[in-house]
């Protein structure tokens, strides 16, 4: 142990240094050399005299300065007098002991340095202690708040009052500093919260979020979390300590994540989720106040904003939906909601609204507001809309709501556009027709139930059976309307695909029976199926596991689809592949009832192309019709390409196509579709080559 003896000459410290025999001692007499040498050596112990040099300096006053200089090294003060005053000083000036030289033991004096030197630790150990918890506190940026329960009386640290706005002496000491300041929504809560906090023992900690009023008048989210001391008897709380948490960014960012959530980011209108929300509440509070009066939806479709989009871009786009959502929030009235779904698609939700005549004169009235010019970067664009009206009942569904507007939606735009229907009885069942349409589609498909009829194509002059259409057998709906639907609903690829199959492995079949060689096969397929990246792999593997020669498959596109569009040299790409890596020939479907250019002809990886079935049935009556196909029949034989009339339904119309040079033909007239056995049984009939023509 090193210990630093400050005394005023030799005689002076002799007493001292007998006293400490068994440890290393440094004398110095002076006040300069005592605050040098702490400042150079790490002493554990200073022993200072109260007489020292030059005469008359008192040695209590060195030690005060020797605590300030070196707060970690403990000081004991040596007197030969007995003095209660400077005892009482050197205890409160922060110094180890106050010791009388006379009668001074070497025991004394060693446990008056050991516990002198433990104590300073302590002390040590307790300010840093002291000093994480501030930083700690800093740290993390709280107001410390502190009340005592049985005084009446909060401390709240500077930080407190800082996150509030106010200095130091600006707020007292009275909970109502705090409580005042709570938000009137919360104040009561917050008061019962400590109440009961204060009267209940809880296991848990004291936990509360409410907003306090800054003293610029503003509101800031504020979390209040605490502990408590209680008294052992009555487990009443009589001390409570915490912190208060400024959590205002927090809350405001959850704010703003739960409005994204809810509404749209382009126009800031309510999304789908809330306007279904929102129907949802209107529908509810029918049920439970008036059943006779509830809603109505307007759903609401844009016309020809693709053309705009798509013409002068996305950004004149966005600006064009912001303004439309503007005017629909000004046409409707202040409790309606507007809410934009998606791309150009609004919806909106007409509370208390229980007649059809009161939608429609709002819907005319949206209708009026969108005909006024939009005025965006200097150019006026014009802009109609379709709207689809229906309303709700005490006992409707919303998804249902939102769905029979979209239904009428599509009528008003099937009558024409800038328009509004109203959902009825009679589009309610063509819904449920399509519905159930879809499901027994997706079944079909699903469980590979689907079956194919095959319609018989002959040669005109001679009845000759030359090769059939596969055809998809429903067992209820149009075909057309089959198609559409499976269009719309993404069944076009599979269904196609399971066709295309089930025919392949038929024809592979029947071209080995004695007088089937040479038959060829016509198997639709659609622009969707042609737009799929393996549709080529999944031809090949196709032929490859049935067994179909590819130079008797025919693909037949629609004009449609091989006409106009972005798409048209992506799908002839995809047709020449067909012809060039798998000898697969296609057939035009439908030809002559669109506006395809002439080019299609030109070098068509085909072989025939098929009039259209409308055409043929003019033929006969309609001097026109007659003169289209004559038309055609002349360019596609100067073309070297076959022509296949299809839907021939009367003998005259047979009679007029091979008058033309018509090769083949297809209809009822020669033989309706048939089922695979009926198929087969034809081929293998006595005369099976040949149909009466």
């Amino acid at each position: 142990m090193l210990v630093l003896a400050v005394s005023a000459d030799d005689a002076r410290h002799a007493p001292v240094r007998a006293l400490l025999r068994a440890e290393q001692v440094e004398h110095v007499s002076t006040p300069e050399r005592a605050l040098n040498a702490i400042r150079e050596r790490a002493y554990d112990v200073v022993l200072v005299d109260r007489e020292i040099d030059p005469p008359g300096t008192d040695g209590l006053r060195l030690a005060q300065l020797l605590v300030q200089a070196a707060p970690h090294i403990p000081v004991i003060v040596l007197s030969h007098q007995a003095d209660r005053a400077a005892d009482v000083e050197a205890a409160n000036a922060g110094i180890a002991d106050f010791l009388l030289v006379p009668g001074l033991s070497a025991d004394r004096l060693e446990h008056a340095i050991r516990y002198a030197i433990i104590h300073q630790k302590t002390v040590q150990r307790l300010v840093a202690s002291e000093e994480r918890n501030l930083l700690a506190l800093k740290g993390a940026n709280d107001g410390v708040w502190d009340w005592d329960v049985t005084a009446g009386t909060v401390f709240y640290s500077p930080r407190w009052k800082q996150m509030l706005g106010y200095r130091e002496y600006e707020v007292g000491t009275a909970r109502g500093e705090w409580l005042g300041r709570v938000h009137a929504d919360a104040r009561a809560s917050l008061t019962q919260a400590l109440d009961a906090y204060v009267a209940q023992p809880s296991h848990e900690n004291f936990a509360f979020e409410h907003r306090v009023q800054h003293r610029d008048g503003s509101y800031r989210w504020m979390l209040a979390r605490a502990t408590a001391v209680r008294d052992p008897q009555t487990l009443k709380a009589t001390r409570i300590v915490g912190a208060l948490t400024d959590v205002t960014d927090r809350c405001e960012a959850e704010r703003r994540l739960q409005h994204d959530a809810l509404h749209d980011a382009l126009t800031g209108l309510p999304n789908r989720v809330l306007f279904v929300d929102r129907l949802d509440q209107s529908i509810r509070r029918a049920l439970r106040y008036h059943p006779e009066c509830c809603a109505a939806v307007l759903f609401l479709d844009l016309d020809r904003f693709k053309v705009i989009n798509d013409s002068m871009g996305h950004a004149t786009g966005d600006q064009l939906l912001k303004a439309v959502a503007s005017r629909l929030e000004a046409a409707l009235r202040p409790n309606d909601t507007v809410a934009r779904l998606s791309g150009d698609e609004f919806t909106l939700l007409l509370d208390d609204v229980c007649e059809v005549r009161e939608a429609t004169i709002i819907a005319e009235r949206v209708l009026h507001s969108l005909q006024a010019p939009f005025l965006l970067d200097g150019r006026e664009l014009f802009i109609g809309a379709s709207i689809g009206i229906a309303l709700a009942t005490a006992r409707s569904h919303p998804q249902q709501v939102m769905r029979d507007a979209d239904v009428a939606m599509y009528r008003a735009k099937a009558d024409g556009k800038g328009r509004h229907a109203v959902f009825d009885a009679e589009m309610h069942e063509q819904v449920m027709r399509r519905l159930n349409l879809e499901h027994e589609l997706r079944s079909a498909i699903e469980s590979g139930s689907l079956e194919v009829g095959y319609q018989p194509i002959v040669q005109a002059a001679t009845g000759r059976i030359v090769g059939f259409e596969a055809l998809g057998r429903w067992p209820h709906g149009e075909p057309a309307e089959v198609l559409d639907m499976a269009e719309e609903t993404g069944l076009a690829v599979p269904l196609g695909r399971q066709v295309m199959r089930a025919a392949c492995a038929q024809l592979a079949g029947w071209r080995e029976l004695p007088r089937g060689a040479g038959l060829t096969l016509g198997v639709n397929v659609s622009g969707r199926s042609l737009a799929e990246p393996d549709f080529i792999a999944h031809l090949r593997e196709t032929l490859e596991e049935t067994g179909l020669d590819p130079r008797a498959l025919r693909l037949e596109v629609s004009e449609h689809d091989l006409s106009g569009g972005r798409a048209e040299d992506a799908t002839r790409h995809v047709l020449d592949r067909a012809l060039e890596e798998l000898g697969v020939r296609t057939h035009i479907d439908h030809f002559g009832t669109g506006a395809s250019p002439l080019r299609l002809l030109h070098r068509f990886p085909g072989d025939a192309i098929k009039i259209s079935p409308a055409l043929v049935a003019g033929i006969g009556h309609d001097a026109g019709a007659f003169e289209i196909v004559r038309a055609v029949v002349g360019l596609a034989h100067n073309l070297g390409l076959e022509v296949i009339a299809g839907g021939v339904e009367k003998r005259e119309q047979l009679d007029y196509l091979k008058v033309l040079g018509c090769e083949f033909a297809q209809g009822f007239h020669i033989a309706p579709t048939l089922t695979p056995e009926e198929a087969r049984a034809l081929l293998e009939s006595t005369a099976p080559s040949h149909l009466p023509v």
